[in-house]
């Protein structure tokens, strides 16, 4: 848990954690970068169920790496510090030692929640498509309008490197990547689903249309991309998850990886085009124009080019980031 948040805003999400940690035999960690006197002094030498870091980082990112980087377990579980945590009692959990070698994570219940009317949904799906390209389209038909997935039980070994790779070459590190990275996390394996662990996961500002688009619009200027940026989503997710399918950490075979990256461009990149067709005026004619090629092109890495030539459009300079961030993937 990468905390920001003072004791007061983030107490409930840690001790609901820690409660879970004593009863499950899990291990809390918190790198805690809030700068707040009362959480250090009730975090510090709490118990020997967590391990508490006092971040220097100003930036979520770094604070985020901090945490991953004690982590030594084989399994990890990210979890925001205004969320809680929970046993399911009377559910068997699944014994993590025991999954198949072709499951990447297990899915809690994850109930999604507002301060204003408490459980709204509960999301128990699991993503269970033999191929990595099938897994990207079941999780794009499966996902219910959230990015709760994230918050699920993930192999370390898996985790950590694409997260590694992301903070260290992502030409934006922006906080709007949470779905490329989901999306990347899914093409290494399946996901199951524990009825023994609850998640509750607080949409806070995101749940209202107002606070969507507002949430939404500064998550993209954070990241250093001018106002509208979010218009560019569906590119963005495009070139995010063709780069993490490039990387040697993957474990793919070439028919998979190939399959990964066309079944990425009919996803992204066909949301994009349509966006473009739809609402032509809203982009640079310089992006219809590239538009319009990439819609009579077959070959996914001629799209892939294209599509990089239009990441300048929304910031001069961001298409050699994403260069950088290409080659990146090599060693990756």
């Amino acid at each position: 848990m990468p905390s920001n948040r003072p004791w007061a805003t983030s107490r409930d999400a840690i001790e609901s954690a820690l409660a879970y940690a004593r009863k499950t035999g899990a291990r809390l960690i918190v790198s805690d970068n809030s700068r707040d006197p009362e959480k250090r002094a009730q975090l510090q030498d709490r118990s020997p169920d967590l391990l508490y870091h006092y971040s220097s980082s100003e930036d979520a990112s770094a604070n985020c790496m901090e945490a991953l980087s004690l982590a030594d377990t084989p399994f990890l579980l990210p979890m925001g510090d205004d969320d809680q945590i929970h046993v399911n009692q009377g559910e068997t959990p699944v014994d993590l030692s025991a999954l198949p070698d072709d499951v990447v994570g297990v899915r809690p219940q994850t109930q999604i929640w507002t301060a204003k009317s408490g459980v709204c949904q509960t999301e128990t799906y699991t993503i269970d498509g033999a191929s990595p390209g099938e897994r990207l389209q079941e999780f794009t038909r499966k996902v219910m309008g959230n990015n709760s997935i994230y918050y699920s039980i993930y192999r370390t070994s898996v985790f950590v490197p694409l997260l590694r790779f992301f903070a260290q070459a992502h030409p934006t590190n922006g906080g709007y990547c949470d779905w490329a990275l989901s999306f990347a996390l899914i093409t290494a394996g399946r996901m199951v689903h524990d009825p023994s662990l609850i998640y509750r996961y607080d949409l806070g500002i995101w749940a209202t249309e107002q606070g969507i688009a507002a949430a939404s619009s500064n998550l993209y200027q954070k990241a250093g991309l001018p106002a509208g940026s979010e218009k560019f989503a569906a590119l963005l997710r495009f070139l995010d998850v063709h780069v993490f399918t490039l990387r040697r950490s993957l474990s793919l075979a070439p028919a998979q990886r190939a399959d990964v990256l066309l079944m990425n461009g009919r996803l992204a990149m066909a949301e994009f085009l349509q966006s473009v067709r739809t609402n032509a005026a809203d982009y640079d004619e310089v992006v219809v124009y590239l538009a319009e090629l990439i819609e009579q092109e077959r070959d996914i890495q001629s799209i892939f080019h294209l599509a990089l030539l239009m990441t300048d459009c929304i910031r001069p300079g961001l298409k050699d980031g994403y260069i950088r961030f290409f080659q990146a993937a090599d060693a990756a």
